[in-house]
């Protein structure tokens, strides 16, 4: 087996399809080659999918800063993603369904949930197939990087989107990075869980704040400027570090740090939901040769993802990317296990979308409205439910799940 064994290309008409090429990098046979039910035996694909998209299409006018994406020569968005594919090897003979793995923070978990099995971030044995209950039932799974600030490690899954510009010119914001040590430190990462985070442009910037507070709805305390600074200890020695804050006194455990600073070239993060769209979109009414995908071969798709990637699937809805740019359904069925009522941080500028939506912070997820039931919010008013507004011809039946 070989990451770099297989280079394949296909380019779709742009009438077609917003996935204009897909490159396989590796494709082997898994578990041993065993048959499983009717399906038989199954193969792994995993590389890269490119995508142009139409900033013009009235589905993508949601899709936040898409209008300062630099533009190809057709006048298109280009952004690409990871992908892996587990599939049968010969497609007729599984069950014409696509379950689609929306991912937690680019690890992949559906195998865990549905099949008994240990979460893996390359799945590829028999033992890493658990019970084989899916496979069993004939179901391919796909895999789609829809995250742009996953760590850097092999078999985590990403996309890749452009950062917004103001005709080529940088655009500046402010960053807001929340966090609570368990234990006393001197040093913090200004991104979440390990993830990517954005990068301070000026560490003196006047805007540039550090205060704490002992809970989320609690008055904030600045800390004098001269105690603080963007940096981190290394063997003892202070080292200047644009993605890290370093306090003298030291963060004291169980307490809500919170730094807003400003920062530059946000993501075009919205591109990461299009891109599970179109893909999805791509095996359902298309073909897809490199991955052995006829037109027909698939015929519906589902969507599974838990917690964040629950939240995902509900953002998802409710800003329309279950209709493709030629108006068509894209999943039939959603399944957000464990997502609560809340959404995330997925569409929107300097986006992080690891962050979660919990009793310490403040970040956007738990922003009316909550429910596919329209409801009245009692604080102002508004009338509205996750489905208002969607094009009933491609609303998916969609079952929210919470137990474990």
């Amino acid at each position: 087996k070989s990451w770099f064994a297989i280079s394949t290309f296909l380019l779709f008409s742009a009438a077609a399809a917003e996935v204009v090429r897909i490159d396989v990098y590796s494709r082997n046979d898994i578990a041993g080659s065993r048959a499983y039910g009717l399906a038989g035996p199954y193969e792994r694909l995993v590389g890269r999918v490119y995508f142009e998209v139409d900033p013009q299409n009235s589905v993508n006018q949601v899709i936040t800063d898409l209008e300062y994406a630099p533009l190809n020569a057709v006048g298109r968005v280009e952004f690409s993603s990871d992908f892996y594919f587990i599939k049968p090897k010969d497609l007729d003979a599984g069950n014409g369904t696509v379950l689609v793995d929306a991912m937690n923070r680019g690890r992949k978990r559906v195998l865990h949930y549905f099949n008994f099995a240990s979460a893996q971030l390359e799945p590829e044995s028999q033992v890493d197939m658990g019970d084989g209950f899916l496979l069993d039932q004939g179901f391919s799974l796909l895999y789609v990087g829809w995250q742009f600030d996953v760590p850097l490690q092999r078999g985590l899954m990403r996309a890749y989107p452009p950062v917004a510009t103001e005709k080529g010119a940088p655009i500046y914001g402010l960053v807001r990075s929340d966090f609570v040590v368990r234990e006393s430190a001197h040093h913090h990462s200004l991104g979440d869980r390990g993830h990517i985070p954005y990068v301070v442009v000026d560490a003196d910037d006047p805007r540039n704040v550090l205060t704490v507070r002992d809970a989320a709805s609690g008055s904030r305390a600045v800390i004098d400027r001269n105690q603080w600074q963007f940096g981190r200890l290394e063997d003892g020695r202070m080292i200047a570090d644009p993605t890290s804050v370093y306090l003298a006194t030291g963060f004291e455990s169980d307490r809500i740090y919170e730094v807003v600073f400003v920062s530059k070239d946000p993501p075009i993060a919205g591109l990461g939901l299009a891109a599970m769209r179109d893909f999805v979109s791509q095996l359902k009414y298309e073909s897809a040769n490199p991955l052995s995908v006829a037109a027909g071969n698939i015929e519906q798709a589902i969507a599974f993802g838990d917690s964040q990637s629950g939240r995902y699937l509900r953002t998802f809805l409710r800003d329309g990317f279950n209709e493709d740019e030629q108006h068509r359904k894209v999943f039939d069925g959603l399944i957000a296990h464990t997502g609560s009522n809340a959404r995330g941080s997925f569409n929107h500028r300097f986006a992080q979308p690891s962050r979660a939506v919990d009793r310490s912070y403040f970040y956007p997820g738990d922003q009316f409205p909550f429910s596919d039931v329209t409801q009245v919010d009692p604080a102002t008013g508004l009338k509205d439910g996750l489905l208002e507004g969607l094009n009933p011809e491609t609303v998916p039946k969609v079952f929210y799940t919470n137990s474990s």
